[in-house]
């Protein structure tokens, strides 16, 4: 076939398959375009322009925990902790009133390491803050403990009334809860105003802030809370030989003499430590003021 016509034949050819080849191709390119494409974006209305992020609420289950109470770690007495009291244990647990009358007494050295004050009286940093260290001290020896829900000296404020009259303030509090509950003990606790020298302990390489007992001699039957005092005391000096200072019998004029103790037979006022203990010292003491006052009720209890 000569070539001129070999080459009109191809150009033919070329001329019909061209307009295919181009739509094919173009077809190919914009089909890849779209898959670069981004999705398009959701049209945004008022509604959902402003809508926050949901809130989640917490879990029921989970616990909610007060890391002022948390960080109050359990100090124990060498006599409390070595020793074995699974017959205190398994014994029936007891229960216990306990109320804070001067309830602002405080410690100086809290005090400083809390707000950087020297205080013996603070309305927040005070003995009350040994509320949930008591209650674990008391449960690790079968003891119950309730604390009377009653701060006494904003009472006083709010009734313009003096310091001297924080007995008479307390007293219908304590005699509502007493007709409505029974209890084994009923424990007023304080500060004593004593310095270090006198309100602290050192016993086998460990300190402690001493203890004593007031019984109010003017009423009838105080002979009574007395003997649930001597009790106490003296089982404390048998755990830690020293650790209580005795019981003190007041009456007569420039005192109480009466301490509400005419409401319960079994309501001791201890005077837990001095001005100057510690946390720890006062931590401690408990510890060994919880286990006497468990042996007395149990010994109590089998008489």
């Amino acid at each position: 076939m000569p070539k001129k016509l070999i080459f009109f034949l191809g150009f033919i050819s070329m001329l019909f398959l061209s307009p295919i080849i181009v739509s094919s191709l173009s077809t190919e390119y914009q089909n890849k375009v779209l898959e670069e494409q981004p999705a398009p974006k959701k049209p945004i209305n008022a509604s959902t322009a402003n809508a926050q992020p949901p809130i989640v609420q917490p879990d029921s289950n989970e616990l909610v925990v007060d890391k002022k109470l948390t960080s109050q770690k359990l100090v124990y007495a060498p006599t409390t902790k070595d020793e074995s009291t699974n017959s205190i244990e398994q014994a029936e647990a007891k229960e216990v009133l306990m109320l804070f009358t001067h309830s602002h007494e405080a410690f100086i050295p809290m005090v400083k390491s809390e707000n950087g004050e020297s205080a013996v009286y603070h309305s927040s940093s005070n003995i009350t803050e040994f509320e949930e260290i008591i209650k674990k001290h008391f449960n690790l020896n079968s003891l119950n403990t309730k604390f009377l829900g009653v701060d006494t000296m904003d009472e006083l404020k709010k009734t313009n009334r003096t310091f001297s009259e924080a007995y008479n303030v307390v007293r219908p509090f304590l005699s509502t809860e007493l007709q409505k509950n029974n209890y084994d003990l009923v424990v007023d606790l304080h500060r004593d105003s004593a310095k270090r020298e006198i309100s602290t302990l050192n016993y086998k390489n460990q300190s402690y802030g001493k203890l004593y007992f007031v019984v109010g001699e003017d009423h009838r039957d105080y002979s009574k809370n007395q003997s649930y005092a001597q009790q106490i005391s003296d089982q404390l000096n048998e755990l830690v030989p020293g650790i209580s200072r005795g019981v003190i019998g007041k009456k007569g004029e420039h005192v109480d003499g009466i301490y509400n103790q005419d409401l319960a037979n079994n309501m001791v006022l201890i005077e837990l430590g001095g001005i100057e203990n510690t946390q720890e010292e006062i931590n401690r003491t408990i510890s060994v003021l919880a286990k006497a006052i468990a042996m007395v009720l149990k010994n109590s209890s089998t008489q």
